[in-house]
């Protein structure tokens, strides 16, 4: 049997925001979300758009442009992960997208915007539990669900409104770096 840990957020100035917005129901969820992705910029910097960027990130759109099954998906992107001895969450994040849109076969688009859903449910795990019931936020677990759901939907339109995503490395460089800078306005 598995356990999980549920690793809070730092506490910098940039994520106390992030901590008191989130959760809150007089704040937009877009507002949650611009805040999130803010801090998790600023925590993580320039390496934050490196390894979203990643080369084997990028090769996962023409994986997922296909049309294959999501087992031989992930065979393929995992025989890249291995030649290049790669490991990380954000490798872990970027199967979970492959495999969601493989299964609805939505392609490289699909792929793009699961991905950035993945890395924001990340983000939202991180604190919200804690914030469950808590006087001002949300006031149950379904409620918290919803919420991290709608932070996905948010990440999603914002991949979604970068426009196709390119399949070549640096125009896949590129189109993090839109999309990044769009989660961070807000704005599409």
């Amino acid at each position: 049997m598995g356990t999980s840990v549920n690793r809070a957020s730092p506490n910098t100035p940039s994520w106390q925001v992030v901590k008191a917005v989130l959760g809150t129901a007089e704040v937009p969820i877009e507002r949650q979300s611009v805040e999130i992705w803010r801090a998790a910029v600023r925590e993580r910097g320039e390496r934050l758009s490196l390894e979203l960027g990643n080369d084997i990130l990028a090769a996962a759109c023409e994986i997922a442009s296909r049309g294959e099954s999501p087992a031989e998906a992930i065979r393929q992107f995992e025989r890249r992960i291995v030649e290049t001895k790669s490991v990380g969450l954000t490798f872990d994040m970027a199967k979970r997208a492959l495999a969601r849109s493989v299964a609805q076969s939505t392609g490289a688009e699909g792929y793009a915007r699961e991905l950035f859903a993945e890395a924001s449910s990340y983000y939202v795990s991180r604190d919200l539990p804690s914030f469950v019931a808590a006087e001002g936020r949300v006031a149950t677990t379904s409620e918290a669900i919803r919420l991290k759901e709608s932070v996905r939907d948010v990440a999603r339109e914002a991949a979604s409104s970068a426009g196709a995503p390119p399949r070549d490395s640096t125009g896949w460089r590129a189109y993090i770096s839109d999309v990044l800078d769009r989660l961070q306005r807000g704005g599409s």
